[in-house]
């Protein structure tokens, strides 16, 4: 009898479970994805890493639209060994080496010293002063710069929000092409292009994204007045000092831009990111003479705690791109977007403004919805490629700055003791101005097609 039961319970489990499965095959493509985009960001909210979180989404993903077990182990392992991820696990480790290395020998406080010896109005300082730290990718870097803009601001009568706003907006004026962010290089290489040619079409989003500080924050400070009753040191010695200390930064923007004259001068055809390494290598030794780095130092910054945790992130992404390509959910999801109507574009902006939002990190939000969005507009060649990866990246990078899970923006509000949810005042212009910028520039290089 007890046999029998047994029988009847194994045969009534197998049927709840085929009927499950049936159930998730049936759903729409969109509807899995969604699912499993949904996943991962709960699990980011419950403080599970975003690098295991999109490898639970993967395998979650990867079971819904009908993968074996033994389909997406093979399909993790591939993507963990491709190329393509060691080379971007490589290049995001020698950026976080050499900002730990810049930082701790001091070159970076003498970078934004050497500045403020020449440069002395409120307005100016301010800006600058997290701008120039804003040129390497530290994680939670507006903290290091917060005390310059209190040091800048000291006098004026400032809101606390005012000044938690102009240290946070002007912190990441740089990430829409600036190649050491680790989630500019990310979305160029999930794009396929080449660099520089995602650089130079970013770059007017920078002149933007100033011209929206200027008019919606920094134009409420104070008219320019000198800091202090000494005029600006405009000593030749104190221009060379600084122009020494900001020359590896230089040598890895120009090395970019030069090895691209060399492929379209002898048409030879490099290897992808090729020039983010070059000139990443050449940063990095320039800052090891210049500051006579001792193999102790360069020890540290090597096993930096926050070196494994970025570099678990790069596999996770990647692990999260493999199942959507081995899957041919996104095939599913563009015939599903025609039969229904649903413009493309939309998706391609949305997602990853959510995704920014939500995760609150670059590297996040291009990771979990480029894999996504990008097969949306492959079709499309040249400029209007490069058009669409431009609105989907901006879109995305918009929605991490609105961010209340941010960590700058967080560590911006805290110092200054300033209201989280005030701060957006001075926040939305600038935003909206650049969301409009993007969406000109969309337009404008489609239409010149």
């Amino acid at each position: 009898m007890a046999g029998s039961n047994k029988a009847k319970l194994d045969f009534y489990l197998q049927g709840v479970f085929r009927f499950a499965m049936d159930f998730w095959l049936a759903l729409p493509a969109l509807v899995k994805v969604t699912l499993a985009f949904a996943l991962i960001l709960v699990l980011t909210r419950t403080k599970v890493p975003l690098s295991g979180a999109l490898l639970i989404g993967g395998i979650a993903l990867g079971l819904m639209t009908g993968m074996t077990w033994a389909g997406i182990a093979a399909t993790l392992a591939g993507a963990f060994w491709e190329t393509q991820t060691l080379s971007l696990a490589l290049i995001v480790g020698l950026i976080l080496i050499m900002s730990r290395l810049m930082k701790d020998s001091g070159q970076l406080d003498r970078l934004v010293a050497g500045f403020a010896r020449v440069v002395r109005s409120v307005r100016v300082s301010s800006m600058v002063m997290p701008a120039l730290i804003g040129l390497l990718p530290m994680p939670g870097g507006a903290l290091f710069s917060a005390p310059m803009v209190e040091a800048a601001s000291r006098g004026s009568d400032l809101d606390p929000e005012l000044k938690a706003m102009i240290n946070y907006w002007f912190r990441h004026i740089w990430e829409y092409w600036w190649p050491l962010y680790p989630g500019l290089v990310l979305a160029v290489s999930l794009l396929g292009i080449e660099p520089w040619w995602f650089m130079a079409f970013q770059f007017p989003l920078t002149v933007v994204s100033v011209l929206g500080g200027a008019w919606f924050i920094i134009r409420l400070v104070p008219r320019p007045e000198p800091l202090g009753e000494n005029p600006p040191d405009l000593n030749q010695s104190r221009w060379l000092d600084f122009r020494r200390e900001v020359r590896p930064i230089t040598a890895l923007v120009l090395t970019i831009p030069a090895v691209a004259l060399v492929q379209w001068a002898t048409g030879l055809a490099f290897p992808p990111l090729t020039a983010v390494f070059l000139g990443l290598g050449l940063c990095l030794v320039m800052v090891i003479r210049q500051n006579h780095i001792t193999p102790a130092q360069a020890a540290r910054s090597i096993l930096d705690k926050s070196l494994p945790p970025m570099l678990l992130l790069v596999f996770g992404i990647m692990a999260f791109k493999g199942v959507l390509v081995q899957s041919r959910v996104v095939a599913e999801i563009q015939a599903e977007l025609a039969a229904f109507g649903i413009p493309p574009v939309l998706i391609i902006v949305l997602l990853p403004f959510l995704s920014g939002f939500i995760t609150g990190i670059a590297i996040g939000f291009v990771g979990s919805s480029f894999p996504l969005v990008v097969p949306l507009f492959a079709q499309h060649q040249g400029l209007d490629f490069l058009a669409y990866g431009s609105l989907a990246f901006t879109f995305g990078f918009m929605g991490m700055m609105l961010s209340p899970v941010h960590l700058c923006f967080m560590f911006s509000s805290d110092y200054f003791s300033a209201s989280l949810w005030k701060g957006y005042r001075y926040l939305t212009g600038p935003v909206l101005l650049v969301l409009a910028g993007a969406l000109i520039s969309f337009s404008l290089a489609r239409w010149v097609l």
